[in-house]
């Protein structure tokens, strides 16, 4: 990975996420298995209502390996809980969908407030450069809040993001309890609230339930990717078994070496694209190391593949004349305002 990934670690110059997928290969993941089935087998059948568990789920290929680990392996009851785009991908519509019929499960959907989601896109676009932070925050808040009010105690989401793709908080653990403190879940509004348009009420139903509440439910969130090897093309492979599709059906999009991730949400596009001007690499340099780590390919073959990529945003943002396009004039500006001053990005936009 670059040195640019937020709060991500070196070790001998080997990043932790390479140092931590290392040690799966010695990790006794039949040991973890075996854990995960007690875990289970204390939550089957003692919840106060029909569900043995939750699943935080988006609809894409890991939310497919996550329900078919829970309902086919472990043969658990869950309820699958997530959060609704304001732009579907027609892909990803039916990949949700997918889920329900494949696996015979029922799925609660909040579907956001769409006038506050376009003010609170435009805000975290030009406050952090985030801006599906408002749906992104949710996916995370939101199934902690409806385990709690339907006295679910287990909640199961995929990977570690921190431990597994290299973060700030790195350390391998079953539980889930620290998830807000992922570079995602950011919680960055109380500055927001300096003018008329959002107010403390208007983001009270997503804030995070904390710490001591989730205890006081006795609530139980863990991450899958402890107790089975993680390996999101694998994952990939076994949701395509369940009929899992990818973006490929609908469209093709430039800049990427992959049609399968992150693909529920148009907006979402935008998020992937701002990654480079934020951090000097896009999101094909995400999947290529992720690849070279899965014995998939080596750095020989992607470097070249990556760096031809990241010139591609270079030259699309540097050289293409949106002056004739009022919105997208204005969109660029707000770009160049905010990251004029980054030293990871290669070149400089251009507004006219």
């Amino acid at each position: 990975m670059p040195d640019t990934r937020p709060n991500i670690k070196f070790i001998n110059e080997v990043c932790t996420a390479c140092i931590n997928f290392e040690k799966q290969k010695i990790t006794n993941w039949d040991e973890r298995w075996k854990e995960l089935e007690k875990v289970c087998d204390t939550y089957r059948g003692n919840s106060e209502n029909d569900y043995d568990c939750a699943i935080a789920v988006s609809g894409g290929k890991d939310s497919h390996f996550q329900t078919y680990i829970v309902k086919e392996k472990l043969k658990m009851n869950p309820l699958l809980i997530t959060v609704g785009n304001i732009d579907w991908t027609e892909t990803g519509r039916k990949n949700l969908e997918n889920l329900s019929e494949t696996f015979g499960v029922d799925i609660i959907m909040k579907q956001p407030n769409r006038k506050l989601a376009r003010k609170m896109f435009r805000k975290a676009f030009e406050k952090i450069g985030s801006p599906s932070w408002y749906l992104d925050y949710q996916m995370y808040s939101f199934p902690v809040k409806m385990c709690i009010k339907l006295g679910i105690k287990l909640l199961v989401y995929g990977e570690d993001v921190n431990y597994t793709y290299g973060g700030e908080y790195d350390k391998e653990t079953p539980s889930a309890m620290s998830q807000p403190l992922n570079d995602v879940s950011k919680p960055v509004w109380k500055e927001w609230f300096k003018d008329d348009e959002i107010s403390e009420l208007d983001l009270k139903s997503i804030r995070q339930p904390t710490m001591d509440e989730c205890k006081d439910a006795e609530l139980n969130p863990i991450y899958l990717s402890y107790f089975v090897p993680w390996n999101s093309h694998h994952n990939y492979e076994v949701a395509k078994r369940w009929g899992f599709h990818h973006l490929g059906h609908e469209y093709e999009r430039e800049g990427f070496i992959e049609n399968y991730d992150q693909i529920d949400s148009i907006g979402y596009l935008l998020n992937i694209h701002m990654k480079y001007l934020k951090f000097g690499h896009a999101s094909a340099t995400d999947n290529a190391s992720r690849w070279i780590r899965y014995g998939m390919e080596n750095r020989e073959e992607m470097i070249p593949i990556s760096t031809e990529l990241i010139y591609l945003y270079e030259r699309y943002y540097s050289y293409y004349d949106y002056t004739t396009q009022k919105a997208m004039k204005r969109f660029i500006e707000v770009l160049h305002k905010r990251f004029k001053e980054n030293p990871n990005r290669l070149g400089q936009l251009k507004v006219g």
